[in-house]
């Protein structure tokens, strides 16, 4: 299978080929970084985020280079002076160690923070922490919360959880509506989508909260991975193929 029941979020994940990086003249590097340095808020996000995935001018000339550990410093300072964003992503670099000492107690503070300022994205950041930290049942309500606050990349985690029954009552049909919500949902992100496909292909492929149905399933398996970058669904149509008796 290409999933660990024990562990069914961390199924092998696209490689998106995300390039990055951020375009601007070394004039306005210059301009930013000076506001940023008078202490505007939105300036040091703005630098931070250029630490984080770099920058180069028009020519392709690199006028910033990545610095994990000056992207966090930037993200402290902004965050420090309200930014939501940046509490956000600072939260996000002390739960995993990148560019700062890992510190999961401070990255739930600033999520917290980030989430009441209106970061709807920090309540899936706080369940997934919880998660990794073994702390199923706050993770699950976390999910929730981030769905009602408008998240519905968050629909698909809570639908695991209910599927394999993680920090909450095992619940198939619960979970198939939660993945058929976000395949149809508006606000969430493509792999997000893709992610719904698949977990609803697991559904019809298993016969757990809908009929068993191996054609549906396969159709859903080729819907996530319809751009060939979806490994876990590749290994499922190969599965789906084999039950067939296909070659």
């Amino acid at each position: 299978m290409a999933i660990e029941p024990k562990f069914p979020w961390k199924m092998t994940r696209r490689d998106l080929g995300f390039q990055g990086g951020y375009k601007m003249s070394a004039s306005e590097w210059q301009v930013l970084l000076a506001r940023a340095k008078r202490g505007d808020p939105e300036a040091e996000f703005g630098v931070a985020d250029r630490y984080g995935d770099g920058c180069k001018d028009n020519k392709g000339k690199v006028i910033v280079k990545r610095s994990v550990r000056r992207a966090a410093q930037w993200f402290r300072r902004a965050a420090e002076h309200g930014v939501a964003s940046a509490q956000n992503s600072l939260g996000v670099r002390l739960s995993d160690g990148n560019g700062v000492t890992k510190n999961i107690q401070e990255a739930l503070y600033w999520f917290r923070k980030a989430f009441h300022a209106g970061d709807t994205c920090a309540a899936s950041n706080i369940a997934i922490t919880y998660r990794e930290n073994g702390k199923l049942e706050a993770a699950v309500r976390w999910f929730r919360k981030s769905i009602a606050a408008g998240d519905e990349d968050a629909l698909v985690d809570l639908g695991i959880h209910y599927y394999w029954g993680k920090g909450v009552r095992k619940n198939p049909q619960a979970a198939v509506r939660c993945f058929r919500r976000a395949a149809k949902g508006k606000n969430l992100c493509e792999t997000s989508r893709e992610d719904a496909f698949f977990f609803l292909g697991i559904a019809y492929f298993e016969g757990k909260g809908v009929r068993v149905s191996i054609p549906n399933a396969r159709k859903l398996f080729q819907r996530a991975n319809v751009d060939n970058d979806h490994p876990a669904a590749r290994d499922m149509l190969r599965a789906v193929r084999k039950s067939a008796g296909d070659p």
